[in-house]
């Protein structure tokens, strides 16, 4: 169990010391403040400059080119560089607005070619208005009163133009004139190289603006410090001289906050959680399994009083996944792209946790496709060194069918002696039976009976022999899940004791539901073995013997045949292999939902950057 156990914590001191107690208090960093009174509105000091501050922050973010950050201590007005930047910004988008404009008039008039129109002086006022008409539209032109005159043609095009002095009506023809404007191609052209000179330019100058993005970056964490701080000093208990603030604190972080309250001079009390209490969530499970615990906060927190299912959660995801991908070939390109971006997975912890599940996944799925002897779809030759590994056959409905049963068997009965077991002493739960175990224990462990007896019910075909020995586990089974559900009527009536019991029973249509729901190992398996096997052999009744461009065609129908069913197992595999254990596995085995641990801590550490790599060159200017 690696749910951190957590301590009431109440602070006291003088109400003019409080800025300087909170801010030390985020330094510290390790406390889940609780509001003692309802806040108030909150506005940053200058609304307006933090949001331009920000803006300019994401522009050198999102800089292609960035260069070795300035010292944290660098002197700056921040207005005037925030304005600098943002006026970067706002350049960068004009010219590329400009640039987009230009080339869409450039592919407009490279139809036409190269030309200057004449002064309308000098064609008695007239203009000439452009057309692309298709040449199955070619009789329309007999439609049209105004002078006209084809002056192209191309392989389904007729370029047509119209003489009037006013834009003709729009339904002159049945296709929108072209906007070529009065400007030449060859000026257009010249007009776009300088442009993209400009914008190189800019370029240029916004990375060595990202030189000020650490120290920006650190204006805004101190910010959102800053408003965190004041956000929390309405929610303190003030009265006179004093204030009071509470919250939740890791236990192994008591002797710190003993420290600190001795340094600061302030009154410190520190609490177990009484029964009434609902403490945050804060995990802690092994480095190893650490992504299990981000799976798991990507669904729900669970309760403080609850287990947590980090590992177990790691551990059938990995199963289940492989179990739908189903083939080691697959499983293989994970391996490699893995490897290939294995460094970049060093950038965060997040990505670091990432990996070391991704690595945990890819082998898995490689074990278990060796296992099933599918090799994008082919099985290996028999008597080879790899047919003696091929010990699963997807296509045996009937094995396979009792191998995914099994395994949601397995998984919920994890999750139910885990519920059993965290609710073995009664408390909230319900009352105790006969002063020894919970009601909802005592539940947990009924489902579990009844789970494991219709199984091996299942197995036996309904033979007599395996009817006559596993019946009375079922029934002792429901007869548990009957007393548990009227237990936990904690002093409730015998009337509505026994409606609870009865109540309870009706959860055994949901929990055979949920185990059959774990089929869908077995038939997105095969969906992925079958769709392989079918693109194989589509592939060779299109070579059949043949040369040429059979042979390109049957590649490219492996390569696309074999990508769309990669992405589908994929997708497949992460949808439903999470769905499993947050729906049916949490259902039965996490039934008190929590909250997780928040501490208020500082963002801006002020820390310098660590020595690495020479950033990447910025674009050199353009000259004119």
């Amino acid at each position: 169990m690696t749910i951190v156990p957590m301590r009431r914590i109440t602070l006291c001191g003088l109400i003019g010391e409080k800025d300087t107690v909170l801010a030390g208090l985020q330094d510290l960093g390790c406390v889940h403040l609780i509001p003692l009174r309802q806040p108030g509105a909150l506005t940053p000091d200058d609304p307006v400059l933090r949001r331009r501050t920000e803006t300019a922050f994401r522009h050198l973010g999102e800089s292609p080119y960035q260069l070795r950050p300035f010292r944290l201590a660098t002197p700056f007005e921040l207005t005037a560089v925030v304005n600098d930047i943002v006026a970067n910004r706002a350049r960068l988008r004009q010219l590329r607005d400009r640039r987009d404009a230009l080339e869409q008039r450039i592919a407009t008039l490279e139809q036409w070619g190269d030309f200057r129109l004449p002064p309308v002086e000098d064609m008695a006022g007239e203009r000439l208005w452009f057309y692309v008409l298709p040449i199955n539209q070619r009789r329309a032109l007999d439609r049209v009163e105004l002078p006209w005159q084809i002056v192209g043609k191309g392989p389904t095009v007729l370029y047509v133009v119209i003489v009037s002095p006013d834009e003709p009506p729009v339904d002159v023809l049945p296709v929108a004139r072209a906007r070529t404007g009065a400007v030449a191609l060859s000026d257009l052209r010249e007009a776009l190289e300088d442009t993209e000179g400009d914008i190189e330019e800019a370029e240029v100058r916004r990375a060595e603006l990202t030189r000020w993005r650490l120290v920006l970056g650190l204006h805004l964490a101190e910010a959102a410090d800053s408003d965190e701080r004041r956000a929390v000093a309405e929610q303190t208990l003030d009265a006179e001289r004093v204030f009071a603030l509470q919250g939740w604190a890791p236990a192994g972080a008591t002797a710190r906050l003993e420290a600190f309250a001795k340094s600061h001079g302030l009154a410190l009390v520190l609490e177990e959680p009484t029964a009434d209490d609902r403490p945050p969530t804060l995990l802690a499970p092994p480095d190893r399994v650490a992504s299990g615990a981000d799976l798991t906060h990507f669904y729900t927190s669970p309760g403080y009083r609850s287990w947590d299912p980090s590992l177990v959660v790691f551990v059938s995801f990995s199963i289940f996944f492989a179990m739908i991908v189903a083939d080691a070939g697959y499983a293989a390109i994970i391996t490699i792209a893995v490897a290939l971006f294995w460094r970049r997975f060093d950038a965060s912890p997040a990505l670091r946790r990432a990996r070391v599940l991704l690595v945990v996944l890819s082998s898995t799925a490689l074990f278990y496709g060796v296992l099933a002897g599918s090799y994008f779809g082919l099985a290996p030759p028999p008597g080879s060194f790899m047919a003696r590994f091929d010990i699963i056959d997807v296509h045996d409905f009937t094995a396979m069918m009792r191998l995914s049963i099994g395994v949601g068997v397995v998984h919920l009965s994890i999750g139910l002696g885990a519920e059993a077991w965290v609710n073995r002493a009664g408390g909230a739960s319900g009352g105790l039976v006969m002063g020894k175990i919970s009601g909802r224990s005592l539940t947990a462990l009924g489902w579990i009976a009844v789970i494991w007896a219709g199984f091996l019910m299942w197995l036996g075909e309904g033979g007599t022999v395996a009817t006559s020995l596993v019946a009375p586990v079922m029934l002792g089974g429901l007869a548990a899940v009957a007393v548990g559900g009227a237990a936990a009527q904690a002093n409730a009536g015998w009337g509505k004791r026994v409606l609870g019991g009865a109540l309870a029973l009706t959860g055994i249509t949901k929990i055979f539901g949920d185990i059959l729901s774990y089929l869908r190992l077995f038939a997105l398996g095969l969906a992925s073995a079958s769709l392989a096997a079918t693109f194989n052999a589509l592939a060779a009744d299109i070579r059949d013997d043949k040369a040429g461009i059979y042979v390109l065609l049957s590649v490219l129908v492996l390569l696309l045949g074999h990508g769309v069913n990669f992405a589908l197992g994929i997708m497949s595999g992460v949808v439903h292999g999470l769905r499993l254990n947050f729906i049916e596995f949490f259902s039965w085995g996490l039934t008190e939902e929590g909250y997780p641990f928040r501490a208020f801590a500082r963002r801006a550490t002020g820390n310098e950057p660590a020595g690495g790599t020479a950033p990447a060159a910025p674009p050199q200017a353009h000259a004119k």
